[in-house]
């Protein structure tokens, strides 16, 4: 429906002979253009009034400041599909929770302080489109088990909110980013949530967070990170955590973020089980000293290691000792380990031979690279902010004979090598 003169609007349609009978068999209602939010929320009540077999409503192209729907929402018994992303609306009536075969519903970018109590009785839900915020107002959003769609949960300490909402939604696919992993108790608790049982997942994305952390940009997310647990009684055993929070085998991509253990959990070790893992984040770990045997992982293409602190080498353990190991590794990329100084040289190994993209930025100990040394088919190498590598750096590059693009940024006393 496009738009008509601001102060026309209401008058044009409402004083339709017959309108009643015009919109009451609609089946789709499509709004686009500019309305003045008196006139548009006069028609849009009306409409929904007689419209009772409607089942798309669309309100994401239409230009108004109306902050909330008509309460007549709540009788589209028949209403599927409800999309008012993009616009003002920060209010839904008590009846809204009566759409109880409502399939798919877009409030993207609407500033939600509060939804109606009963949102979890929308059991045919299949796609909840929403920011973090607006979606954890939602309590016991696990009675949703239709629920395909649910980009990011935020773990709470209150019931309704708690990590055990997860269990049941078993159909969720694509990405999930579970935050506040932290506000879990255990590792019993932890399972509770059964991402071993989600066969459709792709993404699962693990975030530690603590509200008064220092603000860091890092990875895919910004979030607030706490360096260091407070040592206390109530301090969660993190290791077990993540222990209890193994995804299903045939997932693609893992992000693990703000994990303060020294310990990997045994689970991400097992190349057997994890065959289809093909990207691998770790960002924010700041006790782990070393990585796991991820170069037993035969799916793996991406592998993004960035600000732990505590890492000072990189060698065998990351191969797990299998010849060949990192057979698919096309994109790897180190970044703000302040403290590493070393990828030690493992002999007799088959390494990387899928390699492309070589990222080392902000490593600045960094003196020692024996990566460089091997003849890799890397096309893009970039090294920014890194130690001492400047006089090892022109044999380095006589072997990447495939580069095709280079960006090197060293201290001065780097540069002055190639000379």
């Amino acid at each position: 429906m496009g738009g008509v003169g601001k102060t026309t609007l209401a008058r044009h349609i409402l004083c339709m002979r017959g309108f009643s009978l015009m919109v009451e068999n609609l089946r789709t209602i499509l709004f686009f253009g500019n309305y003045e939010t008196g006139e548009f929320y006069k028609v849009l009540k009306s409409i929904l009034k007689y419209s009772k077999s409607l089942r798309v409503l669309d309100l994401s192209y239409s230009n108004t400041e109306i902050s909330k729907l008509p309460k007549a929402i709540g009788h589209l018994s028949h209403l599927r599909y409800l999309d008012i992303s993009n616009t003002k609306i920060c209010w839904l009536p008590k009846l809204f929770c009566k759409l109880y075969h409502l399939h798919v519903l877009n409030l993207q970018l609407c500033d939600f302080n509060e939804l109606p109590e009963g949102m979890n009785k929308l059991t045919n839900l299949h796609h909840l489109c929403a920011e973090s915020k607006t979606v954890s107002l939602i309590s016991g959003i696990g009675k949703l088990l239709c629920l395909q769609e649910l980009k990011e949960f935020h773990v709470g300490k209150k019931k309704g909110h708690k990590i055990e909402e997860l269990k049941d939604l078993k159909e969720l696919r694509g990405q999930l980013l579970i935050q506040n992993l932290e506000n879990i108790d255990n590792k019993e608790e932890a399972m509770n949530a059964k991402l071993r049982e989600k066969k459709h997942l792709d993404a699962l994305h693990l975030y530690f967070e603590i509200k008064d952390g220092p603000v860091t940009r890092s990875g895919f997310i910004l979030t607030r990170m706490l360096k260091v647990f407070s040592k206390s009684e109530n301090t969660p055993n993190l290791k077990g955590l993540l222990e209890g929070h193994e995804p299903y085998c045939d997932i693609k991509e893992l992000v693990i973020k703000g994990y303060d253990s020294d310990m990997f959990p045994s689970w991400l070790v097992y190349r057997e089980r994890f065959t289809s893992l093909k990207s691998i984040h770790l960002s924010s770990c700041d006790k782990l000293t070393s990585l796991p045997p991820l170069g037993q992982l035969p799916s793996l293409r991406v592998l993004h290691i960035e600000t732990l602190p505590a890492l000072r080498k990189i060698g065998v353990e990351l191969y797990g000792g299998v010849n060949g190991a990192v057979p698919s590794l096309e994109d790897l990329k180190l970044q703000d380990l302040k403290e590493f100084e070393e990828w030690l040289e493992v002999q007799g190994q088959r390494l990387f031979p899928c390699l492309k993209k070589l990222h080392i930025e902000q490593c600045l100990k960094l003196t020692k690279f024996a990566l460089l040394m091997l003849n890799l088919p890397v096309t893009e190498l970039k090294i920014n902010s890194c130690g001492d590598l400047g006089s090892a750096l022109p044999r380095c590059l006589q072997r990447l004979t495939s580069l095709t693009m280079l960006k090197i940024s060293l201290p001065t006393h780097d540069i002055s090598d190639f000379a």
